[in-house]
């Protein structure tokens, strides 16, 4: 059932007494697991350090993001199944008990699985939002509220790493991971009571191995990077065999056919999205211990350091958005291509910032903005380019699809990261040596994307003039949407 019947009035808006406790709830809620997502990040160096973590520094990440993966799909499953009221509570329970777990850490590990608590349950969270968005809003309210849902991420980007940073100097990091949680009852409050009234959908064709096909690639991704930071090759090259052996499959069962090939079309956009999050957020990941530990920058300046990339994403975006209704859509493949070219030129001036002897807080900063602005223009294209080539119908699918190549590319790079830094202390390499090898990873993700970001383009899509065919109608799978 649906708190919006089909008779609803469209002029009614998302604040009028009828859907503003949902509004402000929705909203608050993707705020907390945003701050959690974005701000943290500069107080993950000092954490470190003081629970001797630095040489597994990015499975601070990397656990975060495969856990996410899981707990999208376990929470929008469940949600099929009984309703979304019972999953969300689930969702923010993770979130909590992960977050207490990391504040009371006396050890990296603990602290790690804290961290996977974390990213189950902010999964969960976002699943649970988008999806009541579809449900309970009527058609003409949707967009509207989708705006508003991803305004949530805006404060949290800007302001996130600041405040973190901030918090952490005056008093402890610990209090980072704690001040979040007397705002979760206020979220679910507002929020339970129409989630309450949504139940369950329909009766419709349920995926049912997309649940088991997940945990499997969760797991075999895991292995691939557990193996990658051993330092016996002879136990390196068969952990890395068989984790690459069990998460492939099921990565091309989850997503559109063609994706591991960049076909033409759709699946080309899923690379995309997977590149243009691993160049960006995989350099994020790593850029606030490059900020503190290379250029000796403390955890505030780290942090205000970090947040002018998200003020010029915030920008490249606008810019994205103004130049998409002027052209009604078309342009957006070359700016997906200018926006890639744009995140080569800024990750290649943070690796020679950190990762030779000029060690730059100019250059670090300057080319931490460029990539935020090529971000800014490459993320919101692909995933309208996406979203317009889609099967009628399959939208969701779509969009669930981009959220998992997002995901698993970021958990790779950040995983792949922490395998460079290991093996550089191994070999004595000077620790800006390292970072400045990862960030030329993130590189030539980037550059890889140029190429990827040309293959978008197929017949009768907006966005494009040319006569290529398209492949996108074959290419999407009957699973449940449930993230955008």
């Amino acid at each position: 059932m649906s708190t919006s019947a089909p008779g609803s009035s469209t002029e009614e808006g998302v604040w009028t007494p009828r859907y503003r406790a949902l509004t402000i709830g929705l909203i608050l809620s993707v705020t907390l697991v945003a701050f959690l997502w974005l701000g943290v990040a500069t107080v993950l160096p000092p954490v470190a350090r003081e629970l001797d973590g630095l040489g597994l520094f990015g499975w601070a990440f990397t656990a975060f993001m495969l856990a996410n993966i899981f707990g999208t799909v376990l929470t929008g499953k469940g949600a099929d199944q009984r309703g979304p009221a019972a999953p969300y509570l689930q969702a923010f329970l993770f979130f909590v008990v992960g977050c207490a777990i990391s504040a009371l850490a006396n050890n990296w590990y603990v602290f790690l699985l804290g961290r996977t608590l974390q990213g189950a349950g902010v999964g969960g969270v976002l699943a649970i939002a988008y999806l009541t968005v579809g449900r309970a809003y009527p058609d003409a309210l949707r967009a509207r509220m989708l705006a508003l849902v991803a305004s949530a991420w805006t404060l949290p980007a800007l302001l996130g790493p600041a405040i973190a940073a901030g918090i952490a100097e005056a008093t402890n990091w610990r209090v980072v991971f704690i001040v979040l949680v007397p705002l979760v009852p206020i979220g679910v409050l507002l929020t339970l009571p129409a989630l309450r009234g949504l139940g369950a959908p329909e009766a419709s064709a349920p995926d049912k191995g997309r649940i088991p096909y997940t945990l499997l690639l969760v797991i075999g991704t895991g292995a691939v990077l557990v193996g990658l930071e051993e330092h016996n090759l002879a136990i390196t090259i068969p952990v890395v065999l068989a984790g690459a052996a069990l998460a492939l499959p099921m990565l091309r069962k989850l997503l559109p056919p063609g994706t591991l090939t960049v076909r033409r079309g759709m699946p080309a956009g899923m690379i995309v999205r997977g590149l243009v999050s691993t160049a960006y957020y995989g350099a994020e990941s790593f850029f606030p211990l490059s900020m503190t530990l290379v250029l000796g920058l403390t955890t505030l300046e780290s942090g205000l350091a970090l947040s002018a990339g998200a003020l010029t994403w915030v920008t490249g975006a606008w810019i994205q958005a103004k130049l998409d209704a002027r052209s009604q859509g078309k342009g957006r493949h070359s700016r997906v291509v200018a926006g890639f070219a744009l995140l080569v030129i800024g990750d290649a001036m943070i690796a020679l910032a950190v990762g030779t002897d000029l060690k730059s807080v100019a250059l670090a900063v300057v080319g931490w903005a460029i990539a935020g602005f090529g971000m800014g223009l490459v993320y919101p294209a692909v995933t309208t380019i996406v979203l317009s080539i889609a099967p009628k119908g399959q939208e969701g699918a779509a969009s669930s699809n981009l959220q998992l190549s997002e995901t698993m590319s970021v958990a790779v790079m950040t995983g792949l990261g922490t395998a460079v830094s290991a093996y550089g202390a191994t070999q004595g390499w000077a620790e800006n040596g390292a970072l400045g090898v990862v960030f030329a990873l993130t590189t030539l993700a980037a550059l890889a994307g140029i190429g990827a970001g040309l293959r978008t383009r197929v017949k009768n899509d907006p966005g494009t003039g040319t006569d290529t065919p398209a492949s996108a109608g074959e290419s999407d799978r009957q699973d449940a949407g449930h993230t955008a």
